[in-house]
């Protein structure tokens, strides 16, 4: 998981000691909400470590079917750097290509670490996947399937009632079925982001009781 002690907010915490009254909590609480975002960013970059990345995804394209035996994995960056597919910056996270058992398929994936979000989100989502998947998928030689994966829920209906109903159920997938897709070990991701969670825990708490006004109310509360 990411660290908190690492974290470096960009932007300011104005809203946070708002609404704590606290500058000193306001900025940690800034610094939690960034190493929530970077937790994100740390679950692509372990995918990316496990499964063999497409390094041309437009010579890829262009070979002739069938696609190679194997899982392969497309990111963002090479995505962008394509010139036969069209994503005007709205990137899906992950392009997926499996070809086992004499099934050839293309994944489309939008990796998130939490599955709740608000309507307005959720449309733009699922709006940006459609447009994605309309554009590029006669440029793509196989079926092409899209999928919304909340890493953390183990519940397909969840999921879909937290995109608010704007992606159809089967679009839906979780950690599990993501990482069966990809052939890796999900329960070991889950631990090895798990394990930083005591460190974070311990950060917090001593940051927390360095403001003053803070360790003052907890002897209050604790008498």
């Amino acid at each position: 998981m990411a660290l908190l002690r690492d974290a470096n907010p960009k932007n300011a915490s104005g809203g946070y000691e708002r609404l704590f009254g606290n500058a000193e909590l306001g900025q940690l609480a800034s610094r939690m909400h960034s190493t929530v975002i970077s937790a994100g960013g740390e679950l692509e970059r372990m995918i990316k470590a496990l499964v063999p990345e497409i390094p041309d995804l437009d010579a890829f394209l262009q070979r002739d079917p069938p696609m190679p035996e194997g899982v392969f994995l497309v990111s963002k960056t090479q995505l962008k750097k394509s010139t036969k597919l069209a994503s005007a910056g709205a990137e899906p996270d992950f392009m997926i290509f499996r070809h086992r058992e004499g099934r050839q398929a293309c994944h489309v994936v939008e990796l998130k670490d939490g599955h709740m979000f608000d309507t307005k989100k959720a449309s733009g989502e699922q709006e940006a996947m459609s447009e994605f998947v309309k554009q590029n998928s006669p440029h793509i030689p196989y079926r092409v399937q899209c999928h919304f994966c909340a890493f953390n829920q183990e519940s397909k209906t969840a999921i879909w009632e937290g995109f608010k109903k704007k992606i159809k159920l089967e679009e839906a997938m979780t950690g599990r079925e993501f990482c069966e897709l990809l052939e890796i070990d999900y329960d070991e991701i889950v631990a090895k982001r798990q394990a930083d969670g005591p460190t974070n825990l311990d950060y917090f708490l001593s940051e927390l009781v360095k403001i003053p006004a803070v360790r003052n109310r907890l002897r209050q509360l604790l008498g």
